[in-house]
Formats: structure tokens, C-alpha cells, sequence
């Protein structure tokens, strides 16, 4: 059997399309699978929604936000099947699209962890499906864009998917937006509690790597990916989240040193991103470009989200 387990905090709407896009995408697989919807202390309904509309579906309602992480954990403690796959609640799942991932799953029993393609609501690959683990180097390459000018040997492993391929590629980590794995693999837990949101993915593959595994991204289905749903709900907070969880599994295999060098590439790369965009918006304004207005302003509110994010680790570094 395959436990579908979903994770909700104040999506109710996206939530209720993702449910009913299962069973058309787990076509000819009815009854061979569960889903589990954990939900973090939301206030928009959505406890009240899957009762309703979905009575069949295991409902654990929070009294607080645990986080992605624990929130997951306790679903795949109650969990029965023998493989699980991991789904955000802002997904939607095109018919036949889970029946094919597991399908492949099924027949490759020497993948530990596979992620799907991702794709924004346009149709275009989220880069963000998978990548390399963050280094120095790959940080620096990749805000300042030198991965794009350098040749291929030259280049860091991409912190994200350059992109699309044709086939499974390995990676050193897949998103845990849409994410199938062996329960035998994960005896003890799934993620690390350490963390509330954001590089649990991260950590889990680097585990499954360590121990020989295999982790894969595979491009034999596509599964939409509303990216940044949940994130709209408490903006500063989740997205500091964003940066923090990243540079939290640095420091779980680098060095504190290091960790302050990808801070001060953070910052200064977001910086140079919003000028650069700037630049580019004011040199194609009579044209239509993409909005480099927009992405100018997120490239700055990212650079003072990533200054915050050093400025309090720093704090925390001194003596009282």
C-alpha cells in the first residue's frame, strides 16, 4: 500500500482541489492506497472542510503549528503502507500522474527517495525541484550567476536543476513538495525534528546518501507545484524560514566559518540581484520583458530577510 501524506496550515481552498486531484492521478490503484492530511492549527475552515468532503481521509488537527518536519512525522508514524509519498497540499496531480511515480517507484527498488517534476501553473519546470547540496562555492556561483558564464568543468554542482531532463537523474536532493520513499529506509523517523521548516528535505536525503542510498529525480510524471501558498499567510517569518533551514544544514556537515561566508555571498548577492534587475527594467521598460520590477523588489526584501538571519545568529554568538 501507499500512505499519501499531506501537510495543511491555513490552505483550505488548495488543500480541497489537491484531495480531489488524487484519486484521477492514482488511476486503477483504488484501494491500494491511504491518505493522511495533518493539519497545523489552521483557522481558515480547513479541519471542518475535510470532515466534510473527505470523511474517509485520516485527520490529525493540531492544536499548534509543529512545522512541516514533526507535522510529517506524525502521519508516517500512523502510516501503513510499505511506501510513502509526500505531497503538499498546494499540488495538484494530474490524472494518472501518482500512478505512473509509484509504478516506476515499484520497479526500481534500488531508488531510496524519488522526487517528480515540478511545474509552476504556466507549465514551466520549477527549478527548485531538486539540486546539489549548498557549499561556498555553490552559493557563490549561484547568486552571482557564475555558473551561467563559467564552462561546465569549471562549474559548482547547481544548488537547483539547471534543467529539464529526459530521463532519472541523480541528485543530492529532491523537494519534499512531492517526494515517494521506502518506510523500511526510516525505521526510527522521517525528518529531523531540528527542523520547523525548510532543509528537512535536505537532511533527510543527505542521511539516505550517507548510508549508501540512492536519492533520484525523476521526470516520469509532472506534478503542478503553487509555489509559495503557505508562504503568503506570514511572509517575513517562513521566509526567514526559507534561509534559515538551508544554512542550518550547511552547518549540520560545514564549518561555522563557512556558514558566515555563504551569510555575507547571501546577502551581497541579493543586493547585486536587485540593482541588476533594476538596471534591466529601466533598459526594457518600452518592451515586454519579464517584470523586473517585481523581481527587483523580492531580490531586496530577500537581501534584508538574509541580513536579519546573520545579524541573529550573531547574537546568539555572544557572551551575555
Amino acid at each position: 500500500m501507499l500512505s499519501i501524506i499531506v501537510v495543511n496550515w491555513n490552505v483550505r481552498d488548495l488543500l480541497e482541489q489537491c484531495l480531489d486531484s488524487i484519486p484521477p492521478s492514482m488511476e486503477g490503484e483504488a484501494g491500494d492506497y491511504e491518505i493522511l492530511v495533518v493539519d497545523n492549527a489552521s483557522t481558515d475552515g480547513s479541519v471542518e472542510m475535510v470532515k466534510r468532503r473527505f470523511p474517509e481521509i485520516h485527520l490529525i488537527a493540531n492544536k499548534d503549528n509543529l512545522g512541516f518536519g514533526l507535522a510529517n512525522n506524525q502521519a508516517y508514524d500512523r502510516a501503513i503502507g510499505s511506501d510513502i509519498l509526500l505531497l503538499n497540499p498546494d499540488t495538484i496531480c494530474p490524472p494518472g500522474a501518482l500512478a505512473k511515480l509509484w509504478d516506476h517507484f515499484k520497479t526500481h527498488p534500488d531508488i531510496n527517495v524519488m522526487g517528480s517534476r515540478l511545474l509552476n501553473l504556466d507549465g514551466t519546470l520549477q527549478r527548485w525541484t531538486g539540486g546539489s547540496f549548498l557549499t561556498v562555492y555553490s552559493a557563490f556561483c549561484h547568486y552571482f550567476f557564475i555558473d551561467k558564464l563559467l564552462l561546465p568543468r569549471w562549474r559548482s554542482p547547481s544548488l537547483y536543476l539547471e534543467s529539464d531532463v529526459d530521463s532519472d537523474v541523480s541528485v543530492d536532493w529532491v523537494s519534499g513538495a512531492c517526494m515517494m520513499l521506502r518506510k523500511e529506509d526510516f525505521p526510527e523517523f522521517l525528518f529531523d525534528p531540528a527542523f520547523f521548516m525548510y532543509g528537512e528535505d535536505m537532511e533527510l536525503c543527505h542521511r539516505v546518501k550517507q548510508a549508501g542510498g540512492k536519492v533520484v529525480y525523476s521526470p516520469i510524471s509532472s506534478v503542478v507545484h503553487i509555489q509559495g501558498a503557505s508562504i503568503s499567510q506570514q511572509k517575513d517569518e517562513v521566509m526567514q524560514n526559507s534561509l534559515k533551514g538551508p544554512r542550518a544544514f550547511y552547518l549540520m556537515r560545514g564549518s561555522p566559518v563557512g556558514a558566515r561566508f555563504i551569510d555575507l555571498i547571501t546577502i551581497t548577492g541579493f543586493a547585486f540581484r536587485g540593482v541588476l534587475y533594476q538596471l534591466l527594467a529601466w533598459v526594457s521598460r518600452r518592451e515586454k520583458k519579464p517584470n523586473y520590477v517585481a523581481r527587483s523588489a523580492a531580490a531586496w526584501g530577500y537581501c534584508k530577510l538574509a541580513y536579519r538571519v546573520a545579524a541573529a545568529v550573531g547574537k546568539k554568538r555572544q557572551p551575555s
